[in-house]
């Protein structure tokens, strides 16, 4: 079974050190310099490098069952990264990157017997709370659950001191998206129609 993470890294290596003029190796001499800082899932089928076919140096990655972002808390790892992201290296947008099918928010839903997991994912029980009073079925349910979570992420987001300020100081945006794992679709919340909406580029 590991053979085929060794065989992904020699491919990788084989595309990313071709020579001298390769990107890794640009980035090693003039160092990173990304532009977002995306926030996603531990879920497999979820993966950013993989979802957004993205060349090495492109963003920072931050993962964490649910795409769950708890209240702020200072010397986690979330903090510690934001802070490091926005401070000294410029990162412009925040991605919160929620996807459908999520397995934190069934298990959350239910009330998975896990202290380990419980404890973690228990603060998004006000989002599963919500969308019982407005929805019906447990699959409505379910999803509205997950795109809650998303916004509750980056209103928690919004009380991390690097956020804070990098957001009073127009340095940073902060987008909350979701990943349709069924069919590939990428989608945007908007403020305007209080709706996530599919944001997909037409590649002809």
């Amino acid at each position: 079974m590991i053979d085929e993470l060794v065989k992904g890294s020699a491919e990788f290596r084989h595309y990313q050190y071709a020579d001298d003029a390769s990107l890794m190796n640009r980035l090693v001499e003039e160092g990173q310099s990304p532009k977002y800082f995306i926030i996603s899932c531990i879920d497999s089928r979820a993966n950013p490098g993989t979802i957004f076919r993205a060349k090495p140096g492109t963003f920072f990655a931050h993962k964490a069952m649910g795409a769950i972002v708890r209240p702020y808390k200072a010397g986690t790892a979330l903090a510690a990264a934001l802070q490091f992201a926005l401070n000294y290296n410029q990162v412009d947008t925040i991605i919160v990157l929620g996807h459908t099918g999520c397995g934190a928010i069934q298990a959350l839903a239910n009330d998975i017997d896990d202290p380990e997991i419980s404890s973690f994912i228990s603060v998004a029980k006000h989002a599963l709370e919500a969308a019982k009073c407005s929805c019906n079925s447990q699959e409505e349910i379910l999803s509205t659950t997950e795109k809650n979570v998303v916004l509750e992420s980056v209103e928690n987001l919004k009380l991390y001191p690097s956020v804070a300020n990098a957001l009073n100081e127009g340095r940073v945006v902060i987008r909350p998206w979701m990943f349709d794992i069924r069919n590939g679709d990428l989608l945007e919340y908007s403020e305007s129609n209080k709706e996530f909406n599919v944001i997909n580029d037409t590649i002809n």
